[in-house]
């Protein structure tokens, strides 16, 4: 499961949906954001110190007192967004992870320091297509257990006011134009390291049989692709636009879906 905190609300973790998540023995992925009026130059800083450090050790007694191998956690996803612009640059980004990460690690909380805690680095995918941005905002493998690309079939919905947009394309992206760019730069840089897909969907189509063949397609990409060890259907509209993903009236891309989740790939080994 995914869920989405910031340094203003960090001390209420678990939330609700966290503590349904762990009790049910869910793997969890809990972003951290930087919440308002904070840069990353001022997180690198350590003037967020106390509060991240409590929050990072409450993820860890949780995945303790739950006896879970881990929780993943992430510090600002996305950072290569348009959103995250006034943030700073991306090496401000860099020192600001690798704070965390070291505040983390200090503590014992870092899996390889005896705690509980994975780490996912996540961009756009589109922070892949030119390896150039990847690079930029790369704080190195010794901080980072996981790559994560968060992807959708977008078509021209950004620009459209409508949360009804249908894309008029003819056929279904394929998950290779995606995705692709970035398993291969994890190849290159983060050789070993799993891959994450923490957030994919697509906008509905004209063609209303396209969007399940995307899902379908997905799951044949993954399963052949074991560098990808985990992928999770963001089933909601982005920052409420006219980009909706969501399946809930959609009885075929649920059924897609379904499958998916009941292919023999995703089902959890003992």
């Amino acid at each position: 499961m995914r869920t989405y905190d910031t340094i203003d609300t960090a001390g209420a973790f678990p939330s609700t949906d966290e503590t349904s998540a762990l009790h049910s023995g869910a793997t969890l992925l809990a972003s951290l954001g930087t919440g308002h009026n904070r840069d990353w130059a001022s997180i690198a800083a350590g003037t967020s110190d106390t509060t991240v450090l409590k929050y990072l050790r409450a993820v860890n007694a949780a995945a303790t007192t739950r006896h879970l191998n881990a929780i993943y956690v992430s510090f600002n996803h996305e950072p290569n967004a348009k959103i995250d612009a006034g943030k700073g640059s991306p090496a401000q980004f860099v020192a600001a992870w690798r704070h965390v990460y070291q505040l983390a690690a200090a503590a014992h909380l870092n899996a390889q320091t005896g705690g509980r805690l994975r780490w996912v680095w996540i961009l756009n995918a589109n922070g892949f297509d030119h390896p150039s941005t990847a690079n930029s905002f790369w704080p190195g493998s010794p901080t980072v257990d996981v790559v994560g690309v968060d992807g959708y079939v977008t078509g021209s919905c950004s620009k459209k006011t409508s949360g009804n947009y249908l894309d008029p394309a003819k056929n279904a992206t394929k998950p290779e134009a995606v995705f692709g760019p970035a398993l291969k730069w994890s190849t290159a840089h983060a050789a070993g390291e799993s891959v994450f897909i923490p957030e994919w969907g697509s906008i509905p189509f004209t063609s209303p049989g396209l969007r399940p063949s995307f899902i379908q397609a997905m799951t044949h990409y993954v399963v052949a692709h074991p560098q990808i060890g985990a992928v999770m259907y963001w089933n909601d509209h982005a920052h409420r636009d006219s980009c909706d993903y969501t399946l809930d009236k959609d009885l075929a891309s649920q059924r897609a879906l379904a499958a998916m989740g009941a292919h023999a790939h995703f089902q959890a080994h003992p």
